[in-house]
């Protein structure tokens, strides 16, 4: 179907170059960040009372055009060129993936709230700051930063066993040897694990702290040893995402390179060039001159070989 293939077109923006397709989604920015402001506005109890009516119409609109927005990516995600499955089967396979569930929850607990407003479903109101992830569809770099996670996740979870485990010992350690002095405060070891956080973490709010001196050697060493586990995602997360950069700039440096075998880039190479050189955030005249660079240099290695 012509219709729903040009829907699916203009939600994933398949033609960077499309105007409808980027006006669509600069649209859908525009509303997710007004709605955010609005979330966090109205928690003001005196901006609430002023501009509750406001609030509302902004809201009921926003529910509508995110259900509806949901609905058509439902219906047109059967022209995803990579889907080779019956449209049932597409579509629940659609609905089952993390992007559409964020896409539903951006709109499912405001219907709630209007089909049941007599109940009190205020934590549902929170779960409308989950529109915020939706923004990982036109941001390039949280689907990099989301990669870099899923691909880091079993150094990221050893690493998280392993601040659990300093944790506890921590903050055992500080019970056994404050709870005599500080019966209120490291009167137990959950207790004790409030300040144990504080210091691993390096943030040291200073509510609670270690009065004895073999406390004090302790709490010295949990800090020193925090700044350590404060240090060790950070070099991952930062490491990795290097690498996903690495890996689509040669990416990016092959389809070139490809393109460029017969001696002329078409369309199709063309789009597939671009769309990858704007998941780097490279500019049309970047790509632009890598292209002029990397077809300089197979010119010059055609003329050798013929020398």
């Amino acid at each position: 179907m012509l219709m729903r293939k040009r829907v699916y077109d203009i939600f994933e923006m398949t033609d960077p170059q499309d105007l409808l397709s980027r006006a669509f989604s600069f649209f859908i920015i525009s509303l997710i960040s007004l709605n955010l402001i609005c979330i966090v506005l109205e928690s003001i109890p005196e901006l609430d009372l002023l501009y509750r009516n406001e609030f509302l119409a902004i809201e009921i609109v926003s529910t509508i055009i995110f259900a509806l927005e949901y609905s058509l990516r439902l219906w047109s995600c059967v022209e995803s060129k990579t889907s080779n499955k019956s449209p049932l089967k597409s579509r629940v396979g659609y609905a089952l993936s993390p992007l559409a569930i964020v896409d539903l929850l951006a709109f499912l607990p405001s219907i709630l709230q209007l089909i049941f407003p007599g109940i009190d479903l205020r934590f549902l109101r929170v779960l409308r700051l989950l529109r915020v992830f939706k923004l990982t569809r036109y941001f390039t770099s949280f689907e990099l930063l989301l990669n870099v996670l899923h691909e880091e996740r079993k150094n990221l979870a050893g690493i998280f066993f392993l601040l659990i485990v300093i944790l506890t010992l921590a903050a055992s350690a500080l019970y056994l040897v404050e709870k005599d002095i500080q019966p209120d405060k490291f009167g137990s070891i959950p207790q004790s694990m409030w300040w144990a956080i504080a210091a691993l973490t390096t943030v040291g709010y200073g509510d609670v702290y270690p009065l004895s001196a073999a406390g004090q050697i302790l709490g010295s060493l949990v800090t020193i040893v925090g700044i350590g586990m404060v240090a060790l995602p950070s070099g991952i997360l930062a490491s990795a995402f290097s690498e996903q950069m690495r890996r689509k700039r040669e990416s990016l440096q092959l389809a070139i390179d490809d393109a460029l075998i017969d001696g002329d880039i078409d369309e199709n190479e063309r789009k597939a060039i671009e769309d990858l050189g704007g998941s780097l955030g490279l500019s049309e005249d970047q790509i632009g001159d890598l292209v002029k660079h990397s077809s300089t240099i197979i010119k010059i290695a055609r003329e050798q070989r013929r020398e």
